[in-house]
């Protein structure tokens, strides 16, 4: 029986393999360093169509503009947030967790990509149904599919930090 909880390893993963993934979405926007604006994106609006709203795509927007300030301004965040990823265990998770959530910068890559997530998907039906590549994944600890369980991690992660 699954749960809809969320381990401490599990949101210390997210929160960092998130914050390492805005480096190589950074590098695919159209605006480059120092000149950041919103519609630097590499989202195409049409292929993203329905799957928001025009507020929250805006919201989108702003996110990623910040992530990639962020990336910008600490480069050094690309190989700290990887090797804190391989370094996390069972054991250690809730000390690796609580250098991230000290990590003002960390969590705006965090913050990004989790609210994304969630104003992407709002519901898990939303998230089944529309095809997201985690559904499909056959990673055990990207989704177990029968619960849509990463959707409940995303979502618990977004909660716990106020950003909905």
């Amino acid at each position: 029986m699954s749960t809809t909880e969320t381990s401490t390893e599990i949101k210390a993963k997210i929160l960092l393999d998130e914050a390492n993934l805005a480096f190589s979405e950074t590098s695919e926007r159209k605006d480059s360093a120092g000149e950041r604006n919103l519609e630097g994106s590499a989202w195409e609006e049409g292929r993203m169509e329905g799957e928001y709203d025009e507020t929250d795509y805006q919201k989108i927007l702003d996110l990623q503009m910040r992530s990639a300030i962020a990336c910008d301004d600490h480069p050094e965040l690309e190989e700290k947030t990887a090797q804190l990823f391989e370094s996390i265990t069972p054991e250690n998770a809730e000390e690796v967790l609580q250098k991230v959530l000290k990590d003002p910068d960390i969590m705006t890559l965090g913050k990004s990509a989790v609210t994304t997530f969630v104003l992407r998907f709002p519901t898990v039906q939303s998230f089944v149904n529309k095809g997201h590549p985690l559904v499909l994944a056959m990673d055990e600890y990207m989704l177990e599919n029968a619960d849509a369980q990463n959707w409940h991690d995303y979502n618990n992660i977004a909660q716990e930090n106020g950003w909905l």
